[in-house]
């Protein structure tokens, strides 16, 4: 397991609002995504994505794995929570949250 944060998204109820305020803050491209109500963000390392309307009051930090089934029960084992694993073009991934509370997102990339 790399660790590595590979993916962030990036909250805002106004998608316009937030566009321009990233944007305008650091030069961010926002384009279309592959489904609708979802926009990547071009610019930053690592890229980052942008769910239209989501209200969430911070972003969410997607870890790398190698293999995410093995992630997701480590997690369970060490008292957090995983959430079902969701396959898109890119890999799949799985919602999380530590034994702690924080949420946070591992990742699988396609092929790996």
């Amino acid at each position: 397991m790399s660790g590595d944060i590979v993916f962030f998204d990036l909250p805002g109820k106004d998608a316009e609002a937030t566009a321009k305020f990233w944007q305008s803050l650091f030069g961010w491209e926002f384009k279309e995504g592959n489904f609708p109500g979802y926009s990547m963000i071009h610019g930053p390392s690592p890229m980052g994505g942008f769910p239209h309307g989501d209200t969430s009051k911070f972003p969410r930090v997607y870890f790398g794995v190698d293999d995410l089934d093995a992630a997701t029960e480590r997690i369970r084992e060490l008292g957090g929570t995983a959430g079902e694993t969701v396959t898109i073009p890119s890999g799949k991934f799985a919602n999380c949250v530590d034994d702690q509370g924080v949420e946070f997102s591992i990742f699988q990339a396609a092929g790996a």
